[in-house]
């Protein structure tokens, strides 16, 4: 009579070691994509509201390299995370005047009548207007412009400032 070989059976430290190294591998995947591609960042202020809201989870893309005027942004400034609207870009001339907000000679109220509820006006202690952005310099706003802290209190933001482009807001209140 022939024998047949037999398949070892697997054991139960093999399958052990290998559910460990699956959940190893995916764990470093996962740290190293939220690290380096993705971010997370819940918000902490009313200053995008309503399109953003106090308490809202975003998630971001970090690998984002051209930024364009109406792209919310993550980025960091005094060593805090902020939530802003790009508004204008290198080479675009800001004002605020009593008509509220000037780009490049054109007024801006009827593109941005569907998400700013407030007039944009001048801080006091603000900049100086008008504002020509240079290169890799960019001009932000919240929408909400009357309890927002923005370019108009700190001036323009570089790219290494931006941290990056919204992709998803999780709502956290206010369903």
């Amino acid at each position: 009579m022939v024998r047949l070989p037999q398949k070892n059976e697997p054991s139960l430290v093999g399958d052990l070691m290998y559910l460990f190294v699956k959940v190893v591998v995916l764990t470093l995947l996962f740290i190293l994509l939220f690290t380096f591609v993705f971010g997370i960042h819940r918000v902490e202020n009313a200053g995008m509201s309503p399109s953003v809201k106090e308490g809202d989870i975003l998630l971001f893309y970090r690998l984002e390299s051209s930024y364009h005027s109406g792209d919310i942004v993550v980025l960091e400034k005094n060593k805090e995370k902020e939530v802003m609207r790009i508004v204008a870009v290198s080479g675009d001339e800001v004002d605020i005047t009593k008509d509220g907000l000037i780009v490049n000679g054109h007024p801006q109220y009827g593109l941005e009548k569907s998400y700013v509820m407030e007039d944009t006006e001048q801080f006091v202690q603000g900049i100086t207007f008008p504002v020509i952005l240079k290169r890799n310099e960019f001009f932000v706003l919240g929408d909400n412009r009357g309890h927002a802290e923005d370019s108009r209190i700190y001036g323009p933001v570089s790219t290494e400032e931006i941290q990056g482009e919204i992709m998803t807001v999780i709502r956290r209140r206010d369903f």
